[in-house]
């Protein structure tokens, strides 16, 4: 099964690009897949969720269907401290069985550096394998 560790923006990106992320997760995942959510992510979107804005908005969307997330894929919760993208970093070196979902275009060529592979949005219409 394979372990795809999300990150704030790209759980913000259905709203943000009004792309359906569950049908583009399966339709470039050919096995079964899981969502790695570290607790530092969440704690993002729950701070994104108090503000006022789009981004705000997209986030209580996320926070009131993390539900419906979490039935469709499984969601597995990671404790994590620390900045959120040092932290996805140091989680991917250590566990290189995963890949990283993410639209934060430093994450990614950090990520990308190492030879991680990275989901990412392709012309703010679909995800693919960057």
């Amino acid at each position: 099964m394979r372990k795809i560790l999300v990150d704030t923006n790209f759980l913000l990106m259905p709203c943000e690009y009004h792309i359906d992320l569950t049908g583009e997760l399966m339709r470039i995942n050919h096995e079964p897949f899981v969502l790695l959510v570290a607790s530092g992510t969440m704690n993002e979107v729950k701070a994104l969720a108090g503000r006022t804005g789009r981004r705000a908005a997209a986030a209580r969307f996320v926070l009131s269907n993390m539900d419906k997330i979490k039935e469709k894929f499984g969601v597995e919760t990671i404790p994590s401290s620390g900045a959120v993208d040092d932290w996805i970093i140091k989680y991917a070196q250590r566990n290189r069985e995963i890949c990283v979902a993410t639209n934060d275009v430093q994450l990614r060529r950090r990520l990308l550096a190492l030879g991680v592979p990275v989901i990412a949005l392709k012309s703010k219409a679909k995800l693919d394998f960057v």
